[in-house]
């Protein structure tokens, strides 16, 4: 009896081992699948996660490259919108204390990427100085061809403080600089 219990206790403990080995195996098995699939995952997540900064990289640059496009095109000048150009225009006039008018807008034949603008000013020498360089360092494309400067002087008569009666006597009243700028710049 001594025997059957013995060669029963061992082939117990031999199911035992051998059920405890298959079930290792099974669950080494099944974790090494779950381990390859979440590293394909991961990498998977990885490759999306690169793509996604690239994404929002490319559309970091695309909206670089439309300020960048905005302040290019800033330099030249669309003939169907020549007006805001001369709006611009009027308007470093009124803000430097000068009477500035655009005289004319030429579009010649023989170069079709340049507009040709001849404009007239009036007012104190450093002011128009200061408008001839803002136009130099405007952000367009403007070439200045020739530049014109004037001192035009009032003079009037004072007949009230003249010590000869009937002999009028010249009185400089005011004075003032007139220039006329013709320039070229860049159209679309």
């Amino acid at each position: 009896m001594k025997k059957s219990h013995t060669n029963l206790i061992l082939i117990i403990s031999t199911i035992l081992f051998i059920f405890t080995i298959g079930s290792f195996v099974f669950f080494f098995t099944v974790i090494k699948n779950k381990n390859r699939h979440i590293s394909a995952v991961s990498i998977a997540l990885g490759k999306k996660t690169s793509e996604q900064i690239n994404v929002n990289n490319l559309d970091n640059k695309i909206i670089e490259l439309g300020n960048i496009q905005k302040r290019i095109s800033g330099y030249f000048i669309n003939t169907s919108a020549i007006d805001t150009f001369v709006e611009y225009l009027e308007g470093i006039g009124l803000s430097n204390n000068v009477d500035l008018s655009v005289k004319s807008v030429d579009t010649p034949k023989n170069e079709k990427n340049r507009i040709f603008v001849t404009i007239n000013m009036k007012g104190s020498f450093s002011n128009l100085m200061r408008v001839i360089s803002i136009l130099e360092n405007a952000p367009y494309n403007i070439i200045i061809n020739s530049t014109y400067l004037n001192k035009e002087t009032l003079i009037s008569t004072d007949t009230n403080n003249t010590p000869i009666k009937g002999k009028d006597i010249p009185k400089e009243d005011k004075s003032y600089w007139i220039a006329n700028v013709t320039f070229g710049i860049l159209n679309l």
